[in-house]
């Protein structure tokens, strides 16, 4: 039941993406003629650069082609239950696109309005995903695969993606749709991390007394990990401690692990500042 009522909300936190992401571009990114990170300004510009050119495409049809691939990684690389909410927020926020029409005339007139209120929307969205455990589809999907793989901060792949968008709106369609679009980055970023940082690292410590399926587990779970052990000061019963570090992007995947493996552990969660030495080899 529990789980039940968990994933109905990450789908209607998914769906609530979808509607502020179509928002975003519809009402306010699209008439300030600024682009949005990612796939989604990806797409922005293709159907703008075809609409110069006298041809016509849907960001909405773009969109969802650009995430086919992705998505099919996530539901291979990653795992299933990431790549469906991810999927229903990507459909989510191809059907409002299609639903919300561009206005004939802007909401605000100043586009540096346009690009903050564009911003926050589509920040907040994301921010709310990466909180309950799954990604809004596009490059956070690579990121995400990358991250979990090497263990290191591949956040250079969005800088790099972001940098060719800012780039090609101002080579295409003037200086100030790329000064708008960097407002724009900016702002979805900050609000994004205010309401989930991805890259923060936590320590967690596991106490367990049936260790074996959770080391089994956690062997799976691709991070490292350290064993020792414990003995209870009180019960003077052996206790085993298991010690890894993970981005809190990865804490609800490693509760859903560690839950199955043993109801019964207990967990310490505590911030990591610094981080020295091999960490992507810690095991």
């Amino acid at each position: 039941m529990i789980e039940v009522q968990a994933n109905t909300k990450k789908i209607i936190i998914a769906m609530i993406y979808g509607f502020l992401a179509a928002v975003s571009v519809n009402l306010f990114l699209v008439p300030a003629q600024t682009y949005s990170s990612g796939v989604t300004g990806i797409a922005q510009l293709l159907t703008a650069f075809v609409s110069h050119l006298g041809g016509s495409l849907s960001v909405a049809a773009l969109v969802f082609i650009l995430n086919v691939p992705l998505l099919l990684l996530a539901w291979y690389k990653i795992n299933h239950q990431y790549a469906i909410f991810s999927i229903v927020a990507v459909f989510t926020s191809v059907l409002f696109l299609k639903l919300i029409p561009v206005p004939a005339q802007p909401i605000v007139t100043e586009r540096f309005a346009g690009a903050l209120f564009g911003g926050a929307l589509i920040g907040l969205g994301v921010g709310l995903c990466f909180k309950a455990g799954f990604s809004t589809g596009g490059t956070d999907v690579i990121v995400t695969l990358v991250g979990r793989l090497t263990g290191k901060r591949v956040g250079a792949v969005n800088n790099v993606i972001n940098g060719f968008i800012i780039l090609a709106a101002g080579l295409f369609f003037g200086w100030g749709a790329a000064l708008y679009s960097i407002v724009e980055i900016f702002v979805s970023s900050l609000l994004m991390d205010y309401i989930y940082t991805q890259q923060q690292r936590v320590t967690v410590t596991i106490f367990t007394k049936d260790p074996e399926m959770l080391k089994k587990r956690l062997r799976e779970f691709i991070h490292g990990a350290t064993e020792l052990d414990g003995t209870g000061l009180y019960t003077n019963e052996e206790t085993t401690v298991i010690m890894t570090v993970v981005s809190k992007y990865d804490l609800t995947a490693l509760r859903q692990v560690v839950q199955a493996a043993d109801p019964n552990a207990f967990v310490n969660i505590q911030s990591t500042m610094n981080l020295w030495g091999k960490f992507e080899n810690n095991e």
